[in-house]
Parts: structure tokens; sequence; C-alpha cells
């Protein structure tokens, strides 16, 4: 008798549990998993899963509660960012102006138009549809996206991401710029940006008023770049430690 009392006390309190976990994080099905972070200008939320409902303006600390489909917008100069957890795992998502991103089924996503920066500490999975295709994003750091007519173009700005899909991928380094398609969803072969320049005029960087948590390796990113390009020294290694800590060996010339 014993027994049985405490087996049904453990499910109670597990049913207790289960119960406050979805009503803090949210589950697969609803989505209270994203809460506005900053939002300025015309921020709105568009329901997808009703026929004709009217978009919605979103405000700051909103948690997000639709269900899924649904679709951030952003108006000429108007710039939004969320918080995002995904899996006990927190991502920070900032939009660009005259920028819409889609959230569907099954943590997909598809970006409609205009740009995203995406920041996470921890190593997460990204899916991501094309018009006939589907791309896949696995790694840490802080990265770019854009909307392009014929795909998305990728900037990773520091960390390491794996780009590509069930069967073709690629990894990329700081400062690498891949552009994807449904005929290449691996991506083209990375060419470099200018990091400095990058980080000093971008939008998505400069135009909220809190630094992302990664600013310090994003400078640190910068940097190593910037000192690998000098051509005092006939070699360079370098490369941002976990601890954020620049660390660089040079090999002077002769």
């Amino acid at each position: 008798m014993a027994g049985e009392i405490h087996r049904r006390l453990y499910r109670a309190l597990g049913c207790i549990f289960l119960c406050l976990t979805c009503s803090l994080f949210g589950s697969d099905n609803e989505t209270g998993n994203i809460r506005v972070t900053h939002a300025f200008g015309n921020c709105f939320l568009q329901p997808l899963s009703i026929t004709d409902s009217p978009p919605h303006p979103v405000s700051l600390n909103k948690q997000i509660n639709e269900e899924r489909p649904f679709a951030f917008g952003t108006t000429p100069d108007s710039f939004l960012e969320i918080e995002y957890l995904l899996e006990g795992k927190v991502a920070i998502i900032r939009m660009g102006n005259e920028s819409a991103l889609e959230f569907q089924q099954h943590h997909y996503h598809l970006l409609h138009k205009g740009a995203l920066l995406l920041s996470h500490r921890q190593m997460m999975s990204w899916n991501f549809h094309l018009s006939d295709n589907s791309i896949h994003v696995n790694g840490m750091g802080t990265w770019m996206m854009e909307s392009l007519t014929s795909g998305i173009k990728v900037i990773l700005l520091e960390g390491e991401l794996s780009i590509g899909n069930s069967t073709e991928r690629q990894n990329l380094s700081s400062g690498d710029l891949v552009i994807l398609s449904s005929a290449n969803p691996k991506g083209t072969k990375p060419i470099k940006v200018d990091l400095p320049l990058l980080l000093g005029t971008s939008r998505l960087i400069n135009a909220f008023p809190e630094k992302l948590s990664s600013n310090s390796r994003l400078f640190s990113a910068a940097q190593v770049q910037a000192l690998r390009m000098k051509r005092r020294y006939d070699a360079l290694i370098g490369d941002v430690s976990k601890e954020k800590t620049l660390q660089l060996w040079t090999v002077p010339q002769k």
C-alpha cells in the first residue's frame, strides 16, 4: 500500500513539474519560448494559422504564445530583437528593417525578405526552408543571414558553423561569406568579408541600445583578421579561445 501511494505521489509531482515547465517555456506545439527584448518602429506579428487574421503589434518584453505558423515583420527604419529558447538553449535573433521571418512547424524557419543576425553561445541546430529545398545550420557563434532573389547569404562573424543539407555540407570560419540556393544547398566557395568594416557599419550590430553578449568575441575576431592582413609577418597564427581571449603567435620576417 505504501509503495502504491509513493508511485501516485511521484506521478502527481511529475505532472505538476510538466505543467510548470510548459507554462514557463512553452511546448513544441506552442511558441511560449519567444520573448521580445527590443522593438523599434513598426514591428508586428502576423498569424498564419488562421486565414485573414490581422497582424498584431509587438512590444518590449512581450511573451509570444502564438500558434505556429506565424511571422515577425518590420517596416522601413524598424528593428526587432527577440530571445528564442529552443530545447533549453538561448539564442538572440535580430531583424533588420523591412524583414519578414516565418516560424513554421517542427522548428523550421523561412526568411521571406530582409536580414537577420543570430547569436548563441551553445551548439544549436537551425532549419531554413528555401523555395524547393531546405538547409541545416549547426554550430555556435554570431552570424548573419540575408534573403536574396536566388537564395540566401550567410556570413559567420565569429564562432563555428557547419552548413548545408543531409548530403552536402561545409564548415565556415570567422569572416566567411557563402550564398546558398535550392540548386546549391552546400553553398558557394567561401569568400572573406572585411570584419572591422562590417562590425563598424552594420545596423544589426549598432542600431540596438545594448551590445551583444558576444561583442568581445566579435572584436577579437576582427582583430585577428586585421592582423592577418598585415604584411610585416610571414605568418600569423591566432584564434579566440573559449574564454573570449585573443591568442596570437607571429613569425616575423627574417
